[in-house]
């Protein structure tokens, strides 16, 4: 089967089971343009929170930096580097702090709490170039080449709208004083940084959605896969463990409703709990509707406690029913008579309460 066939078969939706082997390999739903936007927003708020101490910190630096003309070289170095140095480290180390505390919350945000090592595992298929140039044909290249065009002619038409908007103003720059200067160059870039900003968190949404749906589709299935997966987990024993241990619940839980319509339920007296259930005219003979030992058994006495079920204590018949009677299987002839006098008692007692 061609590989174009393999994608045509694969029509079914993932299952949890394939999403969550996926997730360990590191494959997961995220949008990097979503990441790319918060972070570049995070440069600008923080840039403009730390301007003044930028503008200082410069400012010291220019001023050594015309202190030490006078100098000798070798000794206006080592001061103007080591201010150099730290005035560097002080605008970049907060701005680098930031970038990565910021990616990593977006990532979370985005995938959760994820450490898988499989993606920067070197694998074969990588060095192939004919996957290479696949893959730069691909759906998800083309979708990025769009989004870079897009991107590319908001900028332009951004700065194009701004600029004319703002000629009538621009053209009376020349006689205008510093101040005007600035502030108009300040106003013209916030207006630029604002709205792109906003047609880039736009546009990240739209790739968020995209990206989920990429995403997705890249890990249908094929019914023959579903079914081999099927065929898998019924060999896994935990599996098998959570179906035995979720019947026996089950199971438990009929009994226990089957107990408190019972006629009389018959104790060993701790070891052995059996209901027996006889209706004249709806079963032919009586019927064992409940049986167990140990803590099944002691479920049984308590459910037939609380229905008012008659109890009676009668070691050779609860053990020969548990022996030789199934669940739900009426009497054998051996206890017909020791049946009998127990239902005959248990009548009598239900005629007493009465």
């Amino acid at each position: 089967m061609s590989e174009k066939d393999k994608g045509a078969d694969k029509t079914e939706p993932p299952t949890r089971k394939r999403i969550l082997d996926a997730r360990k390999e590191g494959n997961v739903s995220k949008s990097r343009d979503l990441t790319g936007t918060v972070l570049v927003m995070g440069w600008l708020v923080a840039a403009w929170m730390l301007v003044g101490s930028m503008h200082a910190r410069i400012n010291n630096l220019f001023e050594q930096s015309l202190a030490t003309l006078g100098q000798p070289f070798d000794t206006s170095l080592p001061l103007l580097a080591q201010t150099a140095i730290e005035t560097f480290l002080w605008l970049m180390l907060p701005l680098l702090a930031m970038s990565l505390m910021l990616g990593l919350l977006i990532e979370f945000l985005q995938v959760g709490p994820l450490l898988s090592w499989e993606k920067v595992k070197p694998k074969m298929d990588k060095l192939n170039p004919v996957e290479g140039i696949k893959k730069m044909f691909s759906m998800d290249n083309l979708v990025e080449l769009v989004k870079s065009i897009v991107k590319s002619a908001a900028l332009i038409g951004i700065g194009w709208i701004v600029v004319r908007g703002m000629l009538p103003d621009l053209l009376q720059l020349p006689t205008s004083p510093p101040q005007a200067i600035g502030a108009a160059l300040w106003q013209g870039l916030s207006q630029i940084v604002i709205w792109t900003i906003c047609v880039f968190f736009f546009i990240s949404a739209l790739d968020t959605s995209y990206q989920k749906y990429s995403y997705l589709k890249n890990l249908r299935m094929s019914r023959r896969d579903i079914r081999q997966e099927l065929k898998d987990s019924e060999g896994d024993p935990h599996v098998k463990q959570r179906r035995r241990q979720l019947h026996q619940e089950w199971s438990q839980q009929n009994m226990m409703h089957a107990v408190r319509g019972a006629n009389v339920v018959v104790t060993n007296p701790t070891h052995i709990a059996i209901a027996l259930r006889y209706q004249d005219g709806e079963t032919d003979l009586p019927i064992v509707v409940a049986k167990g030992e140990g803590h099944t058994a002691e479920m049984i006495r308590q459910a037939a406690e609380e229905a008012g079920v008659p109890i009676l204590q009668n070691i050779p018949l609860a053990r020969g029913l548990h022996e030789k009677v199934a669940l739900d299987d009426h009497i054998s002839n051996e206890f017909f008579e020791a049946v009998a006098e127990v239902l005959h008692w248990a009548e009598g007692v239900r005629d007493a309460r009465d």
